[in-house]
């Protein structure tokens, strides 16, 4: 019987270059169903606020996307039907955008600025960019009422912000959840009291502004409350929360009399409410509703909360929702719906041009910078219910190419928010698990699972003395000749245990490991392990910031991954969640990221290298496999001209060309057992030889 050969790889390196310096990387292409994306590592779209803004000065609006529930803000350059996306664009927004996203210009001076939410209600930016240079400061910490304190807004609400009564100054509408799901006017006073535009002051709100309230889903009361108390004679004495969720709001001139409408969405609802307007533009008056418009037709459903965006004459409609994709059934990878003023439909509009493969991408590589694949798993609506599912794009020339994946054994377990983790351990065994949540009679159970030895089912697995719990994140390394399982936890821990896989146990070393412990403040904690001989540790949490541990077994320093930007290096600017891959050097140096997150897309961080070119002393080759029984692989960091000769001195193959850091594949095939030497000119400048044998 023919022996499995291990691949032994002959590498003669000198010095490494310490960087944690990372930037996004243009090079990489991926082709899905026949297309180039466009946008491929843009990191998906789950909820998407989409606003727009010239932020090159070519006064081409860009599209600023703020995603509410993976906590992404993603930025995109409109040409015809192609958006390209400019990631670096989001690290010149503000760091605190949270609940809603909206750019209008509140000083009239030609330049959008920023609203978002707050815990005090609405802060708002003002924005001083100069030509293609970006710059907010803050102009309010808090919208506020004049003389009077700060104006309370939901942050599931998408607040309208527009100038209603023609004075020029933004007024500001909201919906009250306190005492009645209704519509508030805030009135803009700052040309009344100093005849410029600003947002220093708003009178009381004038209640119940277009005359109903929102009972519920299909629910309006037009004149009265939703008690069927007239609106003419109510008392502001209701001290009942009505309704506590968000709502959107869409104010144009939909119906073509010059006068805007609304287009309202409210959490629970599934689809969009349309009320004309029977008053004008500074009374408004609504007395009816319908889930049709007349110039784009009838009004999309969705499970669950949406809103709707007028871009250019099309109508952008997305979900706008926190939840998860299991307790409604959301299909996230059609989260977005383009409608045209011919009621021609687009699902997944934009999302087409991207890595969208629904909620909580969860990547692992294995491969090398040159050549290799990702496998993702993610939750996805397949028959109508929500499973994790595999993805795989592979790598081939500097180009992905995603594959097709019928049914695998992973189908049957029904897991969501799957991990897959591939493993050797100490003794050489491979091991395929996988760990998700799995709901029965509707309860929820993290449980693991390995594949068998034919490959054709995945099995319940566990480990005497670890406890899965719901979320864990785990990572298996070798250090010292042990194995080690290292459990990230969604409260924000990390606990190192010890493994033995003949025994099928665990034993907890250490609790709280490298100071990783229990905070509200750092929830949703993945890792990744550069498993070398002195392993590395990646982290990142809900907060974004992505970090690296060097030698982690022996020192808990931590150092921030830096993105490099226009020559400044910034802190990572991640999601609420992420999990990281990662792409191994071809030879030394750190290793590239691929970044799964919550909207299900994938993001692509390039290691910064060294700028200094590689001299004799660091030429790097390797051989693969040696011995060898066929085709022999090269790589080399550096071009060479090579020969091979046996070991009496005669030349076998000459002027063998090696490109830098791209495989060169030798048929050995006519090579007797023996050894045999290639002999190398390297980059024109020195000359050395290495060994190879053929079995």
């Amino acid at each position: 019987m023919r022996k499995p050969i291990f691949c032994l790889f002959l590498l003669f390196t000198f010095r490494i270059h310490a960087q944690e310096i990372y930037s996004f990387d243009y090079s990489l292409t991926v082709n899905q169903s026949g297309t180039t994306l466009s946008s491929p590592f843009s990191g998906g779209i789950n909820s998407a606020q989409i606003q727009t803004i010239d932020l090159d000065g070519d006064e081409i609006e860009e599209w600023v996307i703020w995603d509410i529930n993976s906590r992404q803000l993603q930025v995109y350059k409109k040409s015809g039907d192609t958006f390209t996306h400019l990631p670096e664009l989001s690290y010149f927004f503000p760091s605190d955008i949270a609940g809603f996203l909206i750019l209008a210009d509140f000083d009239f001076d030609g330049k959008k600025d920023l609203f978002t939410s707050t815990p005090l209600g609405i802060k708002a930016y003002k924005n001083t960019s100069i030509g293609s240079t970006i710059f907010w400061e803050v102009a309010q910490n808090f919208l506020k009422i004049d003389n009077s304190g700060n104006i309370q807004a939901n942050n599931l609400d998408t607040p309208l912000i527009q100038d209603l009564d023609g004075d020029g100054d933004l007024d500001l509408v909201i919906f009250n959840f306190a005492s009645g799901d209704y519509l508030e006017f805030y009135e803009n006073t700052s040309m009344d009291r100093k005849g410029s535009p600003d947002i220093d002051g708003f009178a009381f709100p004038e209640t119940h502004w277009g005359n109903f309230e929102f009972c519920g889903c299909g629910d309006i009361a037009f004149g009265a409350t939703c008690s069927g108390i007239d609106l003419r004679t109510l008392s502001d004495e209701n001290d009942r929360i009505q309704h506590a969720g968000g709502h959107s709001i869409l104010y144009r001139d939909f119906d073509g009399d010059g006068v805007s409408d609304l287009v309202l969405g409210r959490d629970e609802c599934s689809t969009l409410y349309f009320l004309p307007n029977q008053g004008d533009e500074e009374n408004a008056l609504f007395s009816n509703f319908t889930n049709e418009l007349s110039t784009y037709g009838r009004l999309p459903e969705f499970p669950i909360f949406h809103a709707a965006q007028e871009i250019n004459e099309e109508l952008i409609i997305s979900l706008n929702t926190n939840e998860s994709a299991i307790n409604y059934g959301i299909d996230f990878q059609q989260s977005l719906i383009k409608l045209d003023r011919n009621g021609q439909e687009m699902d997944g509009f934009l999302q087409d041009q991207m890595i969208d493969l629904g909620e909580n991408s969860r990547p692992i590589y294995i491969g090398n910078k040159n050549a290799g694949s990702i496998f993702a798993l993610s939750n996805q609506l397949i028959n109508g219910q929500i499973i994790s599912k595999q993805s795989i794009f592979e790598l081939d020339e500097g180009s992905f190419q995603k594959l097709d994946v019928l049914n695998t054994p992973l189908d049957e377990l029904e897991l969501i928010d799957a991990q897959n983790i591939l493993f050797n351990d100490i003794d050489g065994v491979h091991h395929n698990l996988v760990s998700g949540i799995r709901y029965i009679n509707g309860i929820p159970s993290q449980s693991i699972y390995e594949l068998n030895e034919d490959q054709s089912q995945f099995l319940p697995t566990e480990w005497e003395g670890y406890q899965p719990n719901r979320g864990d994140y785990l990572q298996f390394f070798h250090f010292e000749e042990r194995d080690y399982l290292l459990v990230a936890a969604q409260n924000g821990s990390l606990d190192l245990y010890q493994m033995d896989f003949s025994k099928k146990t665990s034993m907890l070393v250490e609790d709280d490991f490298l100071g990783f412990e229990d905070n509200p403040a750092n929830r949703n904690l993945t890792i990744a392990v550069d498993g070398k001989t002195l392993p590395d540790l990646y982290a990142v949490d809900q907060n974004g910031l992505l970090i690296k541990i060097t030698n982690f077994m022996n020192s808990a320093a931590r150092t921030d991954i830096q993105i490099k930007i226009s020559e400044e290096n910034h802190p990572t600017r991640l999601g609420r969640n992420t999990w990281i891959a990662l792409v191994r050097p071809i030879f030394e140096g750190n290793p590239d990221l691929i970044l799964g997150t919550r909207a299900g897309g994938l993001i692509y961080l390039k290691a910064e290298e060294s700028p200094t070119p590689p001299n004799e002393n660091e030429f790097q080759i390797r051989f693969f496999p040696n011995p060898s029984e066929g085709p022999i692989k090269i790589l080399s960091n550096l071009p060479a001209k090579g020969r091979l000769v046996n070991a009496l001195g005669q030349v076998l193959l000459e002027n063998i060309e090696i490109k830098s850091n791209q495989e060169l594949e030798i048929q050995g095939s006519f090579l007797t057992p023996g050894l045999y030497i290639l002999q190398l000119e390297v980059d024109g400048k020195f000359t050395t030889s290495r060994k190879i044998w053929m079995k």
